[in-house]
């Protein structure tokens, strides 16, 4: 039981969630993904029963493997700092490479530039092997962790959501109820897909394809270990190295190329590789590992994040593009925040209502809200062109790096913003200036295009 709640209140209001047949917890969580044992591993370390039920059973291949800086306290926070460090593909990343399509343009952005305090590295990790160890963790830490257990439906009383019909391994069924219901689903979504609260950005419609492969050229030095982007015609790539030189390689483009190129992964990645001459470069003695995997239609807003009993976290709040990996970051960052939500409430008067969860709301609100304009601006050429002309004119690229390394919690985060939307000035004047024969910085020659 958490310090401080009173054990009556609470007593009674877990004898009231009993039902016969029925088994109670104090927190159910949807999802063992990142964002899931984040929350699973505070709240059980509090003391609250706490039960994850993941549909998968990990070690699971999954994207997203470029860590941010500003996620690493955090996993101190937990306990597992030490343990993804020393996880076998787990590489140092120093900063944030930017390529144009055919190589003539590139920009390094170093984690070390940054705003003080600055936190001057972070990770490439291997999904499959991170998302397992931040599980193990959460189980450790006492989470009650159900691995191939599905959602059925969500049981309502009024407003106020109070558990889940739940399919077992074996295909029965039963009712998991409990006082707080947290949606880490990931991009499937699965509160705010059946309730009708998502919806996708039409502007932006997006797919990905994706493999590992070995040999591919990496720059020299400490430069190998960053993440690099590459821009495509009308989208772009990532290359994530791990500690033994395997690449995770993507290719990040719209819909109506999916279906041009014959709608496979392995077409749309060969037909963009060809056209980006940067890449098929770093590709030509490359061997490919896995078979390529893809994922269509992304980008997503939810209307509807959290209320009396329930809160959605993660990717399972919204998603735009992988373009700047904070994936990760916002996913474990509103998983902390929704489970400190939690834990006050219960410790206050032994429920969780929608207004309890605001912290949390407010944060993921501010997060999508600043991120997704950062990745909007990318998707801008006049923008890009002063991202590959970085400047130190008033700190712009202290601020970039910043943005780039996630430092946009702390107090103090007006320093970055301020100078982004100044860069986001220079664009439209850019733009201007381009149709005047007369740009400001020397325009790219092909890179993605934004509609949304």
């Amino acid at each position: 039981m958490p310090s401080g709640l009173s054990s009556g209140n609470y007593n009674e209001t877990r004898y009231n969630l009993a039902v016969a047949g029925e088994r109670a917890v104090d927190v159910l969580i949807l999802g063992g993904g990142p964002a899931g044992s984040t929350a699973g591993t505070l709240l059980a370390a509090a003391g609250l029963e706490t039960v994850i039920l993941e549909g998968e059973r990990f070690p699971r291949f999954h994207v997203g493997e470029s860590l941010l800086p500003h996620t690493l306290p955090l996993l101190d926070r937990l306990g597992v700092h030490e343990a993804v460090r020393a996880l076998p593909h787990t590489r140092r990343k120093d900063g944030a490479s930017f390529v144009s399509h055919d190589g003539s343009r590139h920009v390094v952005y170093w984690f070390e530039d940054a705003f003080a305090p600055v936190i001057p590295h972070a990770y490439q990790v291997r999904r499959d092997e991170f998302d397992a160890a931040l599980l193990a963790n959460a189980r450790a830490k006492g989470a009650d962790v159900l691995e191939g257990w599905h959602a059925g439906a969500p049981r309502w009383e009024g407003k106020r959501l109070v558990g889940l019909v739940v399919r077992e391994p074996g295909g029965g069924e039963r009712v998991i109820r409990c006082r707080a219901f947290l949606d880490a689903s990931g991009q499937s979504s699965f509160l705010a897909s059946r309730m009708g609260w998502r919806f996708p950005y039409p502007m932006h419609r997006k797919v990905a394809a994706v493999s590992h492969f070995k040999g591919v050229w990496l720059p020299p030095e400490r430069e190998a270990g960053n993440i690099t982007i590459v821009l495509a015609d009308g989208g772009w790539f990532w290359l994530i190295p791990f500690a033994d030189d395997t690449v995770s390689v993507g290719a990040v483009l719209d819909v109506e190329k999916w279906r041009a190129s014959g709608g496979t992964p392995e077409s749309l990645f060969s037909a963009a590789v060809q056209a980006t001459p940067e890449v098929a470069r770093r590709l030509e003695h490359a061997e490919r590992l896995i078979p390529f995997s893809a994922v269509q239609n992304f980008s997503y807003r939810v209307m509807q994040i959290g209320g009396d009993g329930y809160c959605l976290i993660g990717d399972a709040a919204g998603f735009l593009d992988p373009i700047f990996s904070t994936g990760v970051f916002i996913s474990t960052t509103t998983a902390a925040s929704a489970a400190q939500d939690i834990i006050e409430s219960l410790m206050r008067h032994g429920r969780v209502d929608a207004s309890d969860l605001g912290p949390t709301i407010s944060l993921t609100r501010s997060l999508h809200r600043l991120f997704f304009s950062f990745i909007r601006a990318y998707y801008d050429r006049h923008f890009l062109a002063f991202f590959f002309s970085p400047t130190d004119a008033s700190r712009l690229t202290a601020a970039i790096v910043s943005l780039l390394a996630a430092d946009v919690v702390r107090p103090g985060r007006w320093k970055k913003t301020i100078r982004f939307r100044a860069l986001q000035g220079l664009a439209r004047v850019q733009q201007v200036g381009a149709r005047l024969g007369r740009p400001i910085v020397e325009p790219l020659a092909a890179g993605p295009t934004s509609g949304s």
